[in-house]
């Protein structure tokens, strides 16, 4: 736990600190920078396009190397990235940072996972896999509240250095504390690794949990990690406090729910009750507490703030569902083709809403009508519900 978990763990924390911080810092963003909501959407989802476009390869890493080596590396070149979002001076160097911040967290969650599957049993998984999401869960609390009050003292540039340090230090703990363990898969040519990946695409049982995985996951980062805080402040009417607290609740529930669900998956599953079914009872859920959302006021964001937080994290059991369906030697590269489908999905969904949002002309630098919420929220239900219609039908019935 101590040497696996932790450090591994804490590349995780950093990595959702990345995902969630423009939620706090998009005023100061916007006007250091003069950014539309468009401009905005693409600065923060890039993290995402770019984490998307290396989880092929970095599946095969993972297999290959092992977790130690390949988190090692990859916070080294968070710590990179942060650096020049930091220090950059023009949108186009502050873009380029942010990428690589999603090259650098591309793989935390996933080598957690990994290294759960490595190192303990399978009737641990769950529970274990909770725990990691609990600690990661911890980053995107530490990016609500806590940064406010740091950026009291400091300016968003010197939060950001700050970051940085702390993610070459965790790397640096990872390198020296995880031992090495690989999966067989790392005496397999490239072809054997690249043929291991195209048999868990072509699985049927991936693209029933797929989708749904990825649409609520995508909408549940979008709102947390950027859209809850412009929401919050233009319909909501809320300052910067007020935020900040509610983004606070909404993390926090969120952080608690990863162990709460886990805990409540094995649970349920010593009575023989399938991790499938939980998560199509649990989603459902979520929508409904989406639909304040669509209020022309935020009267009901607590329900969004309560009801997102405590259950907009039940379709991570879509993970160790693929986990236990293929082989150890596959674990890295299913839960990366997983993670692909996710980031894809936050990216779209980031930069999908700001465009919506852009559509209708601002009423104040910076802020824009409730509509223009009511409309991009109203697609992000929509597809959300799509997907968890999909994976309703049952697998005989699908080619």
């Amino acid at each position: 736990m101590l040497r696996v978990v932790a450090p591994l763990a804490a590349g995780f924390f950093l990595s959702n600190y990345y995902r969630s911080l423009n939620a706090i810092l998009s005023p100061r963003l916007i006007a250091d920078l003069g950014l539309s909501a468009r401009d905005l959407g693409l600065l923060t989802s890039v993290y995402f396009f770019t984490a998307a476009l290396v989880q092929v390869p970095l599946g095969l890493l993972m297999d290959r190397y092992g977790p130690r080596r390949v988190q090692g590396a990859l916070m080294a070149i968070a710590t990179l990235g942060l650096l020049m979002f930091a220090l950059g001076e023009t949108m186009g160097v502050l873009l380029l940072g942010r990428a690589i911040m999603g090259v650098g967290a591309a793989g935390a969650l996933m080598i957690c996972f990994q290294a759960i599957v490595l190192w303990f049993p399978a009737s641990r998984w769950p529970s274990l896999n909770g725990l990691a999401l609990t600690i990661g869960g911890l980053g995107a609390l530490a990016a609500s509240l806590p940064s406010e009050l740091i950026l009291g003292v400091t300016d968003w540039r010197g939060l950001l250095l700050g970051t940085a340090v702390a993610s070459l230090a965790v790397s640096v703990w990872t390198l020296a504390a995880v031992p090495d363990r690989r999966a067989d898969a790392k005496r397999g040519s490239l072809a054997e690794q690249l043929s291991g990946l195209a048999a868990v695409l072509r699985d049927r049982l991936f693209w029933r949990v797929a989708p749904i995985t990825g649409a609520v996951t995508g909408c549940s980062l979008s709102f947390q990690g950027l859209w809850s805080g412009p929401w919050l402040k233009d319909v909501g009417l809320l300052g910067s406090a007020g935020i900040a607290t509610s983004l606070l609740v909404l993390t926090t529930l969120m952080t608690l729910s990863f162990a709460a669900i886990g805990a409540v998956a094995d649970w349920l599953g010593r009575r023989g009750i399938a991790l499938t079914k939980i998560v199509g009872i649990g989603v459902p859920l979520s929508l409904l507490c989406q639909l304040p959302l669509l209020l022309p006021s935020g009267a009901g964001r607590w329900i969004v703030m309560v009801g997102m937080g405590a259950l907009g994290n039940v379709v991570t059991l879509s993970y160790p569902v693929l986990s236990n369906h293929v082989s150890p030697a596959l674990s890295g590269r299913a839960s990366t083709a997983m993670n692909l489908v996710v980031f894809v999905s936050a990216f779209a969904a980031q930069y999908a809403l700001g465009a919506v949002i852009d559509l209708f002309p601002p009423v104040a630098p910076g802020s824009y009508p409730v509509a223009a919420y009511q409309v991009a929220f109203a697609g992000m239900i929509l597809v959300e519900t799509m997907a968890w219609l999909w994976f309703l039908i049952p697998m005989e019935k699908r080619r």
